[in-house]
């Protein structure tokens, strides 16, 4: 019975976390802010949070909501976390 149940559990979860991974945003919001990711603009994160990133380690620096900044490991987790407004591409500049 666990042959058949755990494929099965593994692909419901697949399936209903696929459009979760990536930045908290939309693929038309992605392709609206590829020029602003290139130059360094905020990308703001939206609704419904991520629930599931994937392990890629690319640093952003987030900004959180009550007003510091935090290094994130991409801007999936930093938007995932729900005291981050928005990010930029690279790590926070230590003081």
């Amino acid at each position: 019975m666990l042959r058949v149940v755990l494929p099965l559990f593994l692909i419901i979860v697949l399936v209903n976390c696929a459009p979760m991974s990536g930045t908290g945003m939309s693929k038309d919001d992605n392709a609206k802010n590829a020029s602003d990711v290139e130059s360094a603009a905020s990308i703001q994160c939206s609704e419904p949070r991520p629930m599931v990133c994937t392990m890629e380690y690319r640093p952003v620096c987030a900004t959180l909501v009550s007003g510091g900044a935090a290094t994130y490991p991409s801007g999936c987790n930093a938007c995932a976390d729900v005291v981050v407004n928005s990010w930029t591409d690279g790590p926070c500049e230590e003081n």
